[in-house]
């Protein structure tokens, strides 16, 4: 008589004891503290607030140091027209020069930079040089356009991109050397 109800509650204890979300042939009493499904031993995470299965435990992207799509977004919008003005700005008063350049390039940084929310991501940074270098190719083209008798798309090809190449590689490094300072 004894033996029969050890073996009734064993066999109830079976069928009532959760099982592993993962693993459903894995008896467990451990659960995860955010979603709640049964984690046998294998499956287990320690977060820094508990017990978390794999999917709860997944960092955000925020968390994983990557920027978000509206980080991304603000920062290329402020840069675009950081690099717009000071391109057209660089165009009306002349040939840049390097330093010039570098400092057009750290200003469409710096605007990224807070366009982002001060966010480091390598993203980030991409999107700065290329807008600095938009920058200075608005300044190419301004130049162009102020020679007489010229339509748009002549002062485009008439670009000397000898003269520019100096000052655009100077502008990308001021844009990305905005980020570690």
């Amino acid at each position: 008589m004894i033996h029969e109800t050890l073996e009734l509650a064993a066999l109830g204890r079976r069928q009532g004891t959760p099982r592993c979300f993962y693993h459903p042939n894995q008896e467990t009493e451990v659960t995860c503290g955010r979603c709640g499904r049964p984690l046998c031993a294998d499956c287990v995470r320690h977060g820094a607030t508990g017990v978390r299965c794999a999917e709860c435990l997944r960092l955000p992207r925020r968390a994983r140091g990557l920027a978000t799509r509206e980080q991304i977004l603000r920062a290329a919008g402020l840069a675009l027209l950081v690099a717009l003005a000071g391109g057209l700005l660089l165009g009306w008063l002349g040939r840049p020069n390097f330093l010039a350049a570098l400092a057009l390039g750290f200003a469409v940084g710096s605007a990224a930079f807070v366009g982002s929310r001060r966010h480091r991501d390598a993203t980030i940074q991409g999107i700065a040089g290329a807008t600095a270098l938009v920058g200075i190719l608005v300044a190419a083209v301004v130049i162009s356009l102020a020679a007489p008798h010229r339509s748009a798309a002549q002062a485009i090809l008439a670009i000397s991109y000898d003269d520019f190449i100096l000052p655009a590689l100077a502008a990308m490094a001021g844009a990305i050397a905005r980020f570690f300072l």
